[in-house]
C-alpha cells in the first residue's frame, strides 16, 4: 500500500503546468493529475477490472488509474512513450503496461473501460467500437461527445470536466 500513496503524492504533487506539444497522432497535452484522480473516485474506477488509457502520453493518468485497477495505456510518440516506462518504473509500479501502439489498431476487447482526452472528434474509435465493444468510456472534457454512446454521467464541477459513457 506504500507504493500506492508514493505514487498518488508523486502525480498529484504537480505545479499545475500543462505542458503541450503537437505528435505524429495530434495534439498531446497532459491531464490535470488532480482532476483525474478526483474523477476515478467520483466514477469509483475500482468497480472496473481493466482499464485503457488511449493516448497515455506520458503516462500520468494510467499511472493514477492503477491506484484503482489493472492498466495499460496506449501512445504512439516514442518520446512520450519512454517517458511513460521511465516514470512507472522509477515508482515500481507493477499493474500497468505501457504499449507504442495505435489504439486504433488494438484489441480493446479485454477493457471494460476506456479513458480519453480527445484533442479532436474521436469517429475512427466510435465506428469501430459501436458494435464490437461494450464497456464503459470516460472522455475528459465536453468537446467532442460521442455519436454512438449514450451518456451514463457526468462529474460535478468541483471534480472536473468529465463523462461517463456507456456503448450502445
Amino acid at each position: 500500500m506504500n507504493c500506492c500513496r508514493e505514487t498518488a503524492k508523486m502525480l498529484l504533487n504537480s505545479d499545475g503546468a500543462l505542458p503541450y506539444r503537437s505528435t505524429e497522432s495530434g495534439m498531446w497535452a497532459t491531464s490535470d493529475a488532480n482532476e483525474v484522480y478526483r474523477a476515478f473516485c467520483h466514477f469509483q474506477l475500482n468497480r472496473y477490472t481493466h482499464l485503457a488509457d488511449l493516448g497515455s502520453g506520458d503516462g500520468r493518468v494510467a499511472l493514477i488509474g492503477s491506484l484503482f485497477s489493472k492498466v495499460t495505456g496506449y501512445e504512439t510518440d516514442e518520446v512520450l512513450y519512454k517517458k511513460s516506462l521511465e516514470i512507472r518504473d522509477q515508482l515500481g509500479v507493477h499493474n500497468v503496461i505501457f504499449l507504442q501502439q495505435n489504439y486504433l489498431l488494438a484489441d480493446l476487447s479485454p477493457y471494460d473501460i476506456l479513458y480519453l482526452y480527445p484533442d479532436k472528434p474521436f469517429y475512427a474509435l466510435e465506428d469501430r467500437l459501436h458494435y464490437s465493444w461494450q464497456g464503459h468510456l470516460l472522455v475528459n472534457g465536453p468537446h467532442f461527445p460521442p455519436r454512438h454512446f449514450s451518456k451514463v454521467a457526468e462529474s460535478p464541477a468541483a471534480v472536473g470536466k468529465f463523462v461517463l459513457y456507456e456503448s450502445a
